[in-house]
């Protein structure tokens, strides 16, 4: 074994340690990689979540908006993509799909 492989294995073996001084469960393989995965979202899917999460859907919502408040928040996309991921989330039956009848827009709430 070379000397930065047994560098490798003490820091490794240190971690674990401190897994266990904070309470955790020491795992063999590290997945701090996955947790960070799961946490971080990508692209438009991931800020129409931020916005679920805010509370944002749950009253009803034009398009318009939707993709206003992305803009105040510094993400920027299409509303073709916006909408399409609006439309995907409502066909997994997370959203609600309204048509506003004065002006044949539609409008997304969060399901309840």
């Amino acid at each position: 074994m070379s000397k930065s492989q047994k560098i490798v294995e003490q820091i490794k073996l240190l971690l674990n340690e401190l897994i266990v001084l904070a309470g955790e469960k020491p795992n063999s393989k590290s997945n701090t990689k996955n947790k960070v995965a799961s946490t971080t979202r990508k692209g438009a899917a991931g800020a129409l979540a931020m916005l679920i999460e805010e509370g944002f859907f749950d009253s009803p919502k034009k398009i318009s908006v939707v993709m206003k408040k992305l803009k105040e928040i510094g993400r920027y996309y299409p509303q073709t993509t916006v909408a399409m991921n609006l439309l995907n989330l409502t066909k997994r039956r997370t959203f609600n799909r309204l048509e506003d009848k004065g002006t044949k827009n539609w409008l997304y709430v969060l399901r309840k």
